[in-house]
C-alpha cells in the first residue's frame, strides 16, 4: 500500500510538472526563452518546477475546502442569524450524507487513474485501496480543522467521523450499483435531482427552529462502524476493478471527462420501444401541429411526467410532515407563520429547482427536433410559431404537477400555523406559486428557441444558454435575501411575470425563426 502511494505520488506531480511546462510555454514570451525541449530535459528547472506543482496542489486543495465551508458558512448565515454554529453543523451533515451517495471517488474518471492503471499497469484494487484511505483520511483531517476553525468545539469530530466511515458505506454502494446497472448513481439524474431538492429543503429547516440533534449523529457513528466494516470487507472482496477502470477511464473518456455525462444526459431522455406505441383514440380528432406534438407527448410521458409526479409526491410528503409537526411543536408554528409571512421569495428558489423545463426541451431535441431541423419546411416560421404554442401548454401542464400541491399546501399550512390578518395572502399567495410555475414553463422554452444549445452531437454548445441558466439560478437565489412582506412581494412577483411573459414571447414570435436552428 505504501509503494502503491509513493507510485501514485509520483506520478501526479510528473504529471502536474510536464503540465506547468507546458503552459510555460505556451505563453508568448516565454517560448521564446525556453525554445524547443529546453524546460523538459533541465534537471534543474524540472525540481524547482517540481516543487511549484506540489506547493499550487496543495494550495488548490486547501482553496476547494476553503470555498466548501465558506459556501456552507454563506447558507448558515442567510437563513438565520441565530445558533449559527449548529446551523453549520446541520448543513455539514446534509452535504455529507449528500455527498457519501453522489460523490464517489471509485467511479470517478480522471487522468490519474488512466496513467496508473491503463498505462502504468499497477494494480487496480490495490489502487483503490490506497486512494480511497489516503482521500478519506485527508478529508478528515482537513474537515475537522476547518469545523473546529468555525465553530471551536470537540462536538465537530462526530461529524467528520460521521463522514468518514460513510465514505465505505457510499462506496460499496455505488459499486453495486454500477455492476448491477452499469451506470454510476450521479448519472442516475431523477434520484440526483430530487436528492439535490430534499437537500435543499432540508438545508433551510432551520428556519423554523428545525436542526439535526448530535445525539442522532452520535447513534449514526456507532451504527456506522460495523456497517463500514462489512462494506470495506465487500469493496475487498470484488475483483474486477480493473476492468471497470478501463470501461471507465478510456483515453477519449479522460479527454472529454463530460463524455460520460453526455452519454447519460442523452439516455436520460431516450424512450423506451414500448412507449413508441401509441394509443389510436388519443390521436382521434387531431391533426396539424397539435397531431405532431400529441405524439412527441404520448411517447415521453414517462420521462416528461416521471419527474414532476416525484416532486409533487415529495412535496406532499413534506407539507404533511411539517403540518403534523406544527400541530406537535408550538415554537414550529410560529416559525413556519413567520416564514409564509416574510420569507415567501425562498419559494422562487425552489420553485427554479422544482421546474422541468431544461429536460423537457432536452427532450425535445433529442427525440425530435435534431432529426427535423434539417428539413427546411421546420424552420419555416409559422411551423416553429405554431409548435411553440402547442409546447408551452404541454410544458406548463406538467409544470403545474407539483406547482399545484405546493399552492394549495401553503395557504393551509398559513391557516395552520396561525393564519393571517391580511386575508389576501391567502389568494396572493396559491397564485404566487402558479405564476413562478408558469414563469419558468416560459422561461426554458423561451431561452430553448432562442439560443438552441446543442449540436448535431446532441453536446450543449451554447455559452449564452449557459450564462442565462446560470444568471436565472443567481437571480432566484440572490432575491431570497429580500426583505419585504408576502403581500407585496407575491403581488409584485405576479405582475413580473406577466410582464416577462409577454415580452419574452413577443420577442420569441419575432427572434425564433432566425435563432431556432442546429449550431
Amino acid at each position: 500500500m505504501i509503494n502503491t502511494l509513493k507510485m501514485s505520488f509520483k506520478i501526479d506531480i510528473t504529471y502536474a510538472m510536464n503540465a506547468f511546462i507546458y503552459n510555460i510555454k505556451k505563453l508568448p514570451i516565454l517560448k521564446d526563452l525556453f525554445p524547443g525541449n529546453s524546460l523538459y530535459k533541465s534537471t534543474k528547472v524540472k525540481k524547482v518546477i517540481r516543487v511549484l506543482a506540489l506547493i499550487l496542489s496543495s494550495i488548490k486543495l486547501i482553496a476547494y475546502k476553503f470555498a466548501y465551508f465558506f459556501f456552507i458558512f454563506m447558507i448558515a448565515t442567510t437563513i438565520t442569524s441565530t445558533n449559527i454554529s449548529t446551523n453549520i453543523l446541520h448543513i455539514y451533515f446534509i452535504f455529507t450524507l449528500f455527498g457519501i451517495i453522489f460523490n464517489n471517488k471509485i467511479l470517478g474518471i480522471s487522468t490519474k487513474k488512466y496513467f496508473s492503471i491503463i498505462l502504468f499497469n499497477m494494480d487496480a484494487k490495490q489502487y483503490m485501496k490506497t486512494t480511497l484511505w489516503t482521500e478519506s483520511i485527508i478529508n478528515l483531517i482537513t474537515h475537522s480543522i476547518a469545523l473546529l476553525i468555525l465553530i471551536k468545539s470537540p462536538i465537530i469530530f462526530i461529524y467528520t467521523i460521521f463522514g468518514f466511515l460513510g465514505r465505505f458505506i457510499g462506496e460499496r454502494l455505488n459499486i453495486g450499483h454500477y455492476n448491477k446497472y452499469k451506470i454510476a448513481i450521479i448519472y442516475n439524474y431523477p434520484l440526483y435531482w430530487t436528492s439535490v431538492i430534499i437537500l435543499l429543503l432540508t438545508c433551510l429547516l432551520p428556519i423554523i427552529n428545525i436542526t439535526i440533534p448530535n445525539s442522532i449523529i452520535i447513534g449514526l457513528d456507532i451504527i456506522f462502524i460495523p456497517i463500514a466494516g462489512y462494506c470495506y470487507q465487500g469493496l475487498m472482496k470484488i475483483n474486477n476493478y480493473k476492468l471497470i477502470y478501463k470501461r471507465l477511464n478510456t483515453k477519449t473518456a479522460v479527454l472529454n471527462n463530460n463524455q460520460a455525462r453526455e452519454y447519460s444526459r442523452q439516455a436520460m431522455v431516450a424512450i423506451k420501444d414500448k412507449d413508441k406505441k401509441i394509443d389510436e383514440k388519443k390521436l382521434k380528432g387531431k391533426k396539424g401541429y397539435d397531431l405532431f406534438n400529441t405524439i412527441f407527448f404520448e411517447r415521453h410521458k414517462e420521462i416528461l411526467l416521471r419527474s414532476a409526479k416525484w416532486f409533487a409526491t415529495i412535496s406532499f410528503l413534506i407539507v404533511v410532515g411539517v403540518g403534523i409537526g406544527i400541530q406537535i411543536n408550538p415554537e414550529i408554528r410560529t416559525n413556519l407563520n413567520h416564514f409564509l409571512l416574510n420569507n415567501i421569495s425562498w419559494f422562487v428558489l425552489i420553485m427554479y429547482f422544482i421546474n422541468r423545463g431544461a429536460i423537457i426541451t432536452q427532450a425535445m431535441f433529442y427525440n425530435c427536433d435534431h432529426a427535423m431541423l434539417t428539413f427546411n419546411f421546420y424552420r419555416n416560421p409559422k411551423v416553429i410559431l405554431n409548435i411553440f404554442k402547442t409546447r408551452l401548454l404541454t410544458v406548463s401542464k406538467i409544470n403545474l404537477i407539483p406547482a399545484l400541491v405546493i399552492a394549495i399546501a401553503l395557504p393551509i399550512l398559513l391557516y395552520l400555523s396561525g393564519g393571517s390578518n391580511n386575508y389576501i395572502n391567502y389568494i396572493s399567495i396559491p397564485i404566487f406559486i402558479l405564476s413562478l410555475s408558469m414563469f419558468f414553463s416560459i422561461h426554458y422554452l423561451v431561452i430553448y428557441y432562442l439560443f438552441q444549445p446543442y449540436d448535431r452531437n446532441m453536446s450543449m454548445k451554447s455559452f449564452s444558454y449557459s450564462l442565462i441558466s446560470l444568471g436565472t439560478y443567481f437571480v432566484a437565489y440572490s432575491v431570497t435575501d429580500l426583505k419585504i412582506s408576502t403581500t407585496t412581494f407575491s403581488i409584485l412577483a405576479i405582475a413580473l411575470t406577466i410582464l416577462y411573459s409577454i415580452l419574452a414571447l413577443a420577442i420569441v414570435y419575432k427572434k425564433a425563426p432566425k435563432t431556432f436552428k442546429i449550431k
